[in-house]
Protein backbone atom coordinates (compact mmCIF):
# COMPACT_ATOMS: atom_id res chain seq x y z
CA UNK A 1 0.00 0.00 0.00
CA UNK A 2 1.11 3.66 -0.88
CA UNK A 3 2.12 6.08 1.83
CA UNK A 4 -1.56 8.19 3.11
CA UNK A 5 -0.96 11.70 3.90
CA UNK A 6 -2.20 13.13 6.84
CA UNK A 7 -5.70 13.67 5.91
CA UNK A 8 -6.33 9.73 4.51
CA UNK A 9 -4.45 9.07 7.86
CA UNK A 10 -7.46 10.52 10.07
CA UNK A 11 -10.28 9.52 7.18
CA UNK A 12 -8.94 6.01 7.93
CA UNK A 13 -9.12 5.98 11.38
CA UNK A 14 -12.11 7.92 12.01
CA UNK A 15 -14.05 5.22 9.89
CA UNK A 16 -12.38 2.48 12.12
CA UNK A 17 -10.15 0.80 9.56
CA UNK A 18 -7.48 -0.03 12.51
CA UNK A 19 -4.51 -1.55 11.46
CA UNK A 20 -2.18 -4.00 13.27
CA UNK A 21 0.99 -1.82 12.46
CA UNK A 22 1.75 2.32 11.71
CA UNK A 23 4.96 3.75 10.88
CA UNK A 24 4.74 7.60 11.25
CA UNK A 25 7.52 9.88 10.69
CA UNK A 26 8.30 13.44 9.09
CA UNK A 27 9.35 16.81 9.98
CA UNK A 28 6.34 18.24 11.37
CA UNK A 29 6.59 17.07 14.71
CA UNK A 30 3.99 18.62 16.61
CA UNK A 31 1.74 17.59 14.35
CA UNK A 32 3.04 13.85 14.22
CA UNK A 33 2.71 13.79 18.08
CA UNK A 34 -0.78 14.97 17.92
CA UNK A 35 -1.94 12.10 15.28
CA UNK A 36 -0.24 9.41 17.56
CA UNK A 37 -1.72 10.19 21.14
CA UNK A 38 -5.18 10.62 19.33
CA UNK A 39 -4.92 7.36 18.12
CA UNK A 40 -3.55 5.38 21.02
CA UNK A 41 -6.37 7.30 22.93
CA UNK A 42 -9.01 5.90 20.52
CA UNK A 43 -7.49 2.04 20.97
CA UNK A 44 -6.32 2.09 24.42
CA UNK A 45 -8.35 4.84 25.74
CA UNK A 46 -6.99 8.09 28.45
CA UNK A 47 -5.49 6.06 31.03
CA UNK A 48 -1.57 6.32 30.58
CA UNK A 49 -1.52 3.33 33.11
CA UNK A 50 -3.74 0.69 31.31
CA UNK A 51 -2.69 -2.74 31.31
CA UNK A 52 -3.07 -2.81 27.23
CA UNK A 53 -0.20 0.04 26.83
CA UNK A 54 3.24 -0.12 26.61
CA UNK A 55 5.30 2.60 25.89
CA UNK A 56 8.81 1.35 24.59
CA UNK A 57 12.20 3.74 24.19
CA UNK A 58 13.48 2.79 20.36
CA UNK A 59 16.53 4.27 21.45
CA UNK A 60 17.38 1.35 23.75
CA UNK A 61 14.86 -1.21 22.61
CA UNK A 62 14.80 -4.56 23.98
CA UNK A 63 14.01 -7.16 21.47
CA UNK A 64 12.44 -9.65 24.09
CA UNK A 65 10.48 -7.04 25.23
CA UNK A 66 8.96 -5.68 22.14
CA UNK A 67 8.04 -9.67 20.99
CA UNK A 68 6.20 -10.03 24.57
CA UNK A 69 4.21 -6.71 24.00
CA UNK A 70 3.07 -7.68 20.46
CA UNK A 71 1.99 -11.04 21.22
CA UNK A 72 0.16 -10.55 24.85
CA UNK A 73 -3.75 -11.01 24.91
CA UNK A 74 -6.04 -8.28 25.43
CA UNK A 75 -7.49 -8.41 29.02
CA UNK A 76 -9.59 -5.55 29.52
CA UNK A 77 -10.32 -4.33 25.39
CA UNK A 78 -10.15 -5.64 22.02
CA UNK A 79 -6.74 -5.15 21.32
CA UNK A 80 -3.34 -4.79 22.75
CA UNK A 81 -1.67 -1.26 21.90
CA UNK A 82 2.30 -1.25 21.36
CA UNK A 83 4.30 2.58 20.58
CA UNK A 84 8.00 2.39 19.59
CA UNK A 85 9.29 5.85 19.42
CA UNK A 86 12.52 7.38 18.23
CA UNK A 87 13.42 3.82 16.58
CA UNK A 88 16.19 4.59 14.05
CA UNK A 89 17.14 1.16 12.20
CA UNK A 90 20.40 2.29 11.49
CA UNK A 91 21.71 2.23 14.67
CA UNK A 92 20.62 -1.46 15.26
CA UNK A 93 22.46 -4.64 14.38
CA UNK A 94 21.27 -6.82 11.27
CA UNK A 95 19.94 -9.58 13.29
CA UNK A 96 18.16 -7.36 15.49
CA UNK A 97 16.57 -5.36 12.35
CA UNK A 98 15.43 -8.94 11.20
CA UNK A 99 14.45 -9.64 13.79
CA UNK A 100 11.82 -6.52 14.24
CA UNK A 101 10.68 -7.03 10.65
CA UNK A 102 9.34 -11.05 11.60
CA UNK A 103 7.99 -9.16 14.60
CA UNK A 104 6.10 -6.82 12.30
CA UNK A 105 5.19 -9.64 9.90
CA UNK A 106 3.57 -11.56 12.43
CA UNK A 107 1.79 -9.59 14.51
CA UNK A 108 -1.73 -10.58 15.72
CA UNK A 109 -5.14 -9.29 14.66
CA UNK A 110 -5.53 -8.24 18.45
CA UNK A 111 -2.17 -5.94 18.45
CA UNK A 112 -1.82 -2.42 17.47
CA UNK A 113 2.36 -1.58 17.09
CA UNK A 114 2.79 1.26 16.26
CA UNK A 115 6.66 3.46 15.31
CA UNK A 116 6.57 7.37 15.46
CA UNK A 117 9.42 9.42 15.16
CA UNK A 118 9.59 12.41 16.95
CA UNK A 119 13.77 12.90 18.55
CA UNK A 120 15.79 11.18 15.50
CA UNK A 121 16.48 12.19 12.04
CA UNK A 122 15.69 9.10 9.61
CA UNK A 123 16.52 10.88 6.06
CA UNK A 124 19.77 10.43 4.32
CA UNK A 125 18.53 13.41 2.80
CA UNK A 126 16.00 15.95 2.81
CA UNK A 127 13.35 13.85 1.01
CA UNK A 128 14.11 10.26 1.19
CA UNK A 129 14.39 7.87 4.48
CA UNK A 130 18.11 5.75 4.54
CA UNK A 131 17.68 2.52 3.78
CA UNK A 132 16.70 0.13 6.51
CA UNK A 133 14.61 2.82 7.70
CA UNK A 134 13.01 2.76 4.27
CA UNK A 135 12.46 -0.60 4.38
CA UNK A 136 10.77 -1.22 7.48
CA UNK A 137 8.30 2.20 6.58
CA UNK A 138 7.61 -0.12 3.02
CA UNK A 139 6.83 -3.52 5.33
CA UNK A 140 4.55 -1.59 7.53
CA UNK A 141 2.84 0.31 4.69
CA UNK A 142 2.23 -3.12 3.06
CA UNK A 143 0.87 -4.80 6.19
CA UNK A 144 -0.82 -1.77 7.72
CA UNK A 145 -0.67 1.91 7.75
CA UNK A 146 2.39 4.66 7.16
CA UNK A 147 2.41 8.17 6.98
CA UNK A 148 4.87 10.92 6.56
CA UNK A 149 3.91 13.84 8.22
CA UNK A 150 5.28 17.03 5.91
CA UNK A 151 4.81 20.29 6.16
CA UNK A 152 2.28 21.75 4.07
CA UNK A 153 2.17 24.73 1.50
CA UNK A 154 1.04 28.06 2.81
CA UNK A 155 -2.11 27.20 0.08
CA UNK A 156 -2.17 24.24 1.28
CA UNK A 157 -2.75 25.19 4.76
CA UNK A 158 -5.20 28.00 3.77
CA UNK A 159 -8.24 26.12 2.89
CA UNK A 160 -8.04 24.14 6.56
CA UNK A 161 -7.33 27.44 8.33
CA UNK A 162 -10.53 28.86 6.96
CA UNK A 163 -12.67 26.25 7.62
CA UNK A 164 -11.23 25.94 11.28
CA UNK A 165 -12.20 29.52 11.33
CA UNK A 166 -15.53 28.99 10.48
CA UNK A 167 -16.14 26.04 12.10
CA UNK A 168 -15.21 28.47 15.31
CA UNK A 169 -17.54 30.88 13.85
CA UNK A 170 -15.45 33.88 12.44
CA UNK A 171 -14.69 34.06 8.78
CA UNK A 172 -11.03 34.84 6.96
CA UNK A 173 -9.94 35.30 3.52
CA UNK A 174 -7.90 32.72 2.00
CA UNK A 175 -5.50 35.29 1.88
CA UNK A 176 -5.04 36.06 5.13
CA UNK A 177 -5.44 32.35 6.23
CA UNK A 178 -2.28 31.97 3.78
CA UNK A 179 -0.11 34.79 5.11
CA UNK A 180 -1.25 33.08 8.88
CA UNK A 181 0.47 29.93 7.53
CA UNK A 182 3.56 31.56 6.56
CA UNK A 183 3.91 33.58 10.03
CA UNK A 184 3.94 30.13 11.31
CA UNK A 185 6.45 28.89 8.89
CA UNK A 186 3.46 26.48 7.89
CA UNK A 187 3.72 24.50 11.35
CA UNK A 188 0.32 23.00 11.82
CA UNK A 189 0.02 23.08 15.89
CA UNK A 190 1.56 26.54 15.92
CA UNK A 191 -1.48 27.47 13.43
CA UNK A 192 -3.74 25.81 15.60
CA UNK A 193 -3.12 27.85 18.79
CA UNK A 194 -3.01 30.67 16.78
CA UNK A 195 -7.06 30.30 15.47
CA UNK A 196 -7.74 29.96 19.15
CA UNK A 197 -6.23 33.28 20.22
CA UNK A 198 -7.45 34.47 16.85
CA UNK A 199 -11.44 33.39 17.03
CA UNK A 200 -11.58 34.11 20.53
CA UNK A 201 -10.54 37.81 19.91
CA UNK A 202 -12.49 38.59 17.18
CA UNK A 203 -15.61 37.10 18.56
CA UNK A 204 -17.85 36.34 15.30
CA UNK A 205 -16.62 38.78 12.99
CA UNK A 206 -13.84 38.57 9.96
CA UNK A 207 -10.32 38.08 10.90
CA UNK A 208 -7.85 40.86 9.43
CA UNK A 209 -4.07 40.77 8.63
CA UNK A 210 -4.49 43.64 11.55
CA UNK A 211 -5.65 41.34 14.12
CA UNK A 212 -2.81 38.67 12.49
CA UNK A 213 -0.01 41.19 12.62
CA UNK A 214 -1.29 42.23 16.38
CA UNK A 215 -1.81 38.84 18.29
CA UNK A 216 0.21 36.27 16.63
CA UNK A 217 3.78 35.74 17.74
CA UNK A 218 6.82 36.94 15.93
CA UNK A 219 9.11 34.55 14.84
CA UNK A 220 12.63 35.40 13.74
CA UNK A 221 12.35 32.58 11.02
CA UNK A 222 9.66 33.72 9.88
CA UNK A 223 9.95 37.25 9.69
CA UNK A 224 13.58 37.28 8.60
CA UNK A 225 12.24 37.23 4.93
CA UNK A 226 10.07 40.73 5.64
CA UNK A 227 13.29 41.99 7.06
CA UNK A 228 15.33 41.47 4.14
CA UNK A 229 13.04 42.68 2.05
CA UNK A 230 12.94 45.85 4.11
CA UNK A 231 17.12 46.17 3.66
CA UNK A 232 16.97 45.66 -0.04
CA UNK A 233 13.98 48.58 -0.65
CA UNK A 234 16.35 50.63 1.28
CA UNK A 235 13.66 51.07 3.78
CA UNK A 236 15.29 52.25 6.97
CA UNK A 237 12.65 52.98 9.27
CA UNK A 238 10.41 49.97 8.49
CA UNK A 239 13.61 47.81 8.97
CA UNK A 240 14.54 49.24 12.37
CA UNK A 241 10.53 49.02 13.65
CA UNK A 242 10.91 44.90 13.20
CA UNK A 243 13.94 44.53 14.97
CA UNK A 244 12.71 46.92 17.73
CA UNK A 245 9.75 44.27 17.61
CA UNK A 246 11.91 41.14 17.60
CA UNK A 247 13.78 42.57 20.79
CA UNK A 248 10.31 43.78 22.30
CA UNK A 249 9.62 39.64 21.98
CA UNK A 250 13.27 39.14 24.03
CA UNK A 251 14.84 37.62 20.72
CA UNK A 252 18.59 36.91 21.27
CA UNK A 253 20.81 38.72 18.80
CA UNK A 254 22.36 35.72 17.22
CA UNK A 255 18.98 34.12 16.54
CA UNK A 256 18.16 37.28 14.90
CA UNK A 257 21.27 37.58 12.76
CA UNK A 258 21.44 33.35 11.69
CA UNK A 259 17.29 33.96 10.35
CA UNK A 260 18.71 37.05 8.46
CA UNK A 261 21.71 34.91 7.12
CA UNK A 262 19.03 32.44 5.88
CA UNK A 263 17.11 34.66 4.21
CA UNK A 264 19.76 36.25 2.33
CA UNK A 265 21.41 32.91 1.45
CA UNK A 266 17.64 32.11 -0.10
CA UNK A 267 17.85 35.57 -1.74
CA UNK A 268 21.40 34.96 -3.45
CA UNK A 269 20.19 31.60 -4.58
CA UNK A 270 17.52 33.09 -6.32
CA UNK A 271 19.75 36.02 -7.74
CA UNK A 272 22.12 33.60 -9.50
CA UNK A 273 19.32 31.25 -10.27
CA UNK A 274 17.94 34.00 -12.39
CA UNK A 275 20.89 34.94 -13.84
CA UNK A 276 21.15 31.42 -15.18
CA UNK A 277 17.41 31.40 -16.18
CA UNK A 278 16.55 28.88 -13.65
CA UNK A 279 12.90 29.30 -12.69
CA UNK A 280 11.51 28.57 -9.09
CA UNK A 281 10.22 25.40 -9.79
CA UNK A 282 14.25 24.49 -10.95
CA UNK A 283 15.70 25.89 -7.49
CA UNK A 284 13.45 23.83 -5.55
CA UNK A 285 13.82 20.56 -7.17
CA UNK A 286 17.71 21.07 -7.69
CA UNK A 287 18.20 21.79 -3.71
CA UNK A 288 15.16 19.72 -2.31
CA UNK A 289 13.85 23.14 -0.90
CA UNK A 290 11.24 22.11 2.40
CA UNK A 291 8.03 23.15 1.02
CA UNK A 292 7.30 25.27 4.40
CA UNK A 293 10.31 27.45 3.01
CA UNK A 294 8.67 27.49 -0.29
CA UNK A 295 6.71 30.93 0.01
CA UNK A 296 10.14 32.51 1.32
CA UNK A 297 11.84 31.39 -1.97
CA UNK A 298 9.09 33.18 -3.84
CA UNK A 299 9.87 36.67 -2.28
CA UNK A 300 13.45 36.15 -2.33
CA UNK A 301 12.52 35.77 -6.38
CA UNK A 302 10.60 39.32 -6.27
CA UNK A 303 13.22 40.25 -3.69
CA UNK A 304 16.18 40.23 -5.73
CA UNK A 305 15.23 41.48 -9.29
CA UNK A 306 16.52 44.93 -9.05
CA UNK A 307 19.34 44.06 -6.82
CA UNK A 308 23.18 43.54 -7.75
CA UNK A 309 25.01 40.25 -7.26
CA UNK A 310 27.68 42.79 -5.48
CA UNK A 311 25.29 44.22 -2.91
CA UNK A 312 23.69 40.68 -1.76
CA UNK A 313 27.64 39.77 -1.63
CA UNK A 314 28.02 42.61 0.84
CA UNK A 315 24.78 42.15 2.93
CA UNK A 316 26.54 38.49 3.27
CA UNK A 317 29.69 39.17 4.06
CA UNK A 318 28.40 42.02 7.03
CA UNK A 319 25.95 39.23 8.64
CA UNK A 320 28.82 36.72 8.51
CA UNK A 321 30.99 39.56 10.25
CA UNK A 322 28.44 40.45 12.68
CA UNK A 323 27.52 36.98 13.38
CA UNK A 324 31.78 36.41 14.34
CA UNK A 325 31.27 39.79 16.40
CA UNK A 326 28.37 38.92 18.53
CA UNK A 327 30.18 35.79 19.20
CA UNK A 328 33.47 36.78 20.02
CA UNK A 329 33.53 40.73 20.62
CA UNK A 330 32.37 41.97 24.17
CA UNK A 331 30.86 44.46 22.65
CA UNK A 332 26.80 45.66 22.79
CA UNK A 333 25.28 42.48 20.84
CA UNK A 334 22.29 44.95 19.44
CA UNK A 335 24.99 47.94 18.70
CA UNK A 336 26.48 45.30 16.23
CA UNK A 337 23.35 44.52 14.63
CA UNK A 338 22.30 47.83 14.06
CA UNK A 339 25.60 48.43 12.91
CA UNK A 340 25.46 45.39 10.19
CA UNK A 341 21.83 46.71 8.89
CA UNK A 342 23.43 50.44 8.75
CA UNK A 343 26.39 48.94 6.65
CA UNK A 344 23.63 46.91 4.61
CA UNK A 345 21.07 49.30 3.72
CA UNK A 346 24.51 51.20 2.28
CA UNK A 347 24.29 51.84 -1.68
Amino acid sequence: MALLNDAELAKAIRGGEIKTVYYFYGKDVAVLSSYTERLVTKLAGKDENALELHRLDGRKLSMSELWDCCNMLPCFSERVVVTVNDLNCDGIGKEDFDYIQSIVSELPDTTTLIFYATGVDLYKNRRSLTDRNDKLCKLCAKIGDACEFSYKTPAELSKTIVGKVRKLGCEMSAQNASYLAQKCLCEQEAVNAEISKLTAYAQGREITQEDIDALCAHRPDADAFRLAGAILKGSADAAFVMINELYDMQTPTQMIIAAMANSFCDIYKAKTAMMNKKSIADVIKDMNFPKNREFALKYAFNDCRSVSEKKLRRCINALSEADTMSKQSRADSRMILERCVTVMLGK
